[in-house]
């Protein structure tokens, strides 16, 4: 759609971001123009990265790329690990801890359904205190009385299941550093006591072939919390990502290494890992995983050929593109049948509610980037690329300032500094969740 950027007003503007980002994040196809920008920016990028062949970590250069090259969405918008509200709010359902184990687990390979389904982009970088919340309003999916998922089409694609209850899950993300960039997140389902959280850090290096994704030095994972269990709390360490795909231009997510989740609570630890993709033949995206009963104040075990077959209370297998299998082997359970966990060849993105660019602050993430968003959809790259200049020149102004009179960030929502990868939250931070 090509428009003339003075005529885009926020409803419009607001229309055309929650639309792309539907295309770019599950499998609605882009638009054949689109399509084609979508190929340019890749070439332009590939050419880009070849500079950085052996560059240990890319996101530390503050390389700031033409506007032209970049999606029309902000970074904390896209990199968001909710891709599937409804099976967040069903984590703590099951009154069986290892039950509940198994919906975190279901839940982290949810989660960034838009990798699986959706084209990969680059967003803009966070500026420092850019913030961005949204909602999701979800039902809890249908399971029969063995745990097994009971097929429902509409809630595959929208996370709601006409006739049952709905949950409203809610999201706050705020830039906390710009050098290194670092944000926080939480999530939070008030009503079933189910909230998550932690810090967004990466590194990146291109090898020639791939970029290999990594956590941070902050980035301790991913923190979920279950009041209604007694504050039962799960860790979730993030793998390493392969963005893969650059000779033949057509891109794709490999993941490797491992995540491994505990609960202290319980005493259950869990380690998936991920099976190394072969140079020659299709990607097969497979996994492993073992469930096992583990002493929290003497836990070294980081590797599935170290766990001790008599602690296994249960199997995860599959494809983490595709199906997801679990064997419990626990002795509550009179026979080892496989069952399926997951299906995410049937699954699409659940989209975010967002409010309206009228009614956002000035750093709130559309609100940042507007005038940069509006001049894209108008086809206006030199106008975005100075649009795009303004900001960024704005906030070195304020960096400045900061040094000269010896003054630190403040952050809005998140007490800082982060301890240990679990952040707090302010007064602010807990009245925005509502």
């Amino acid at each position: 759609m090509d428009l003339d950027s003075t005529e885009i007003n926020d409803k419009t503007l607001d229309h055309l971001i929650s639309e792309r980002h539907r295309r770019i994040t599950t499998s609605l196809h882009l638009e054949e123009n689109d399509y084609d920008e979508h190929q340019s920016k890749f070439k332009t990028l590939s050419g880009l990265l070849k500079n950085f062949i052996g560059v240990k970590d890319i996101v530390s250069l503050r390389i700031s790329l033409p506007a032209q090259l970049l999606e029309p969405i902000g970074n904390l918008e896209y990199w968001n690990y909710n891709d599937r509200p409804d099976y967040f709010v069903c984590i703590g359902v099951s009154d069986d801890p290892l039950e509940r184990m198994l919906a975190s687990i279901r839940w982290w390979f949810s989660k960034d359904l838009k990798y699986v389904k959706g084209k990969l982009v680059k967003p803009y970088n966070s500026i420092l205190g850019e913030q961005f919340s949204c909602h999701w309003d979800v039902t809890s999916p249908n399971f029969d009385n063995k745990g097994n998922f009971i097929d429902d089409r509409e809630s595959n694609l929208s996370g709601i299941s006409n006739g049952n209850q709905k949950y409203r899950v809610t999201c706050i993300n705020e830039q906390i550093s710009h050098h290194p960039p670092v944000s926080a997140f939480y999530y939070q389902c008030e009503e079933k006591g189910v909230s998550a959280y932690g810090i967004d850090q990466i590194y990146a290096k291109f090898t020639g072939t791939s970029v290999k994704i990594g956590p941070g030095e902050q980035n301790k994972g991913i923190y979920i919390n279950l009041d209604k269990r007694d504050n039962e709390e799960y860790l979730l360490t993030h793998p390493v990502a392969l963005v893969q795909g650059w000779l033949k231009a057509s891109l794709y997510i490999a993941v490797g290494e491992s995540c491994i989740v505990t609960c202290p609570k319980t005493k259950l630890k869990a380690i998936i890992e991920y099976k190394e993709e072969k140079w020659l033949g299709k990607p097969k995206f497979a996994f492993e995983g073992k469930i096992f009963k583990y002493d929290p104040k003497n836990d070294d075990i980081n590797k599935l050929k170290n766990v001790n077959d008599h602690n296994v209370v249960a199997e995860v297998t599959g494809s983490w593109r595709g199906q997801v299998h679990v064997t419990r082997c626990d002795t509550k359970v009179s026979s080892s049948v496989s069952r399926l966990l997951l299906d995410m060849e049937k699954l699409e993105a659940v989209p975010k509610q967002v409010k309206p660019l009228s009614q956002q602050s000035p750093l709130e993430s559309r609100k940042v980037w507007q005038p940069v968003s509006s001049a894209l959809f108008s086809k206006d790259n030199a106008k975005a690329t100075k649009e795009k200049q303004i900001i960024e020149e704005r906030q070195r102004q304020k960096a400045s300032e900061r040094k000269t009179n010896k003054q630190e960030f403040v952050s809005v929502f998140f007490k800082l500094p982060v301890i240990n990868g679990k952040p707090e939250l302010k007064s602010a931070g807990i009245n925005a969740l509502k």
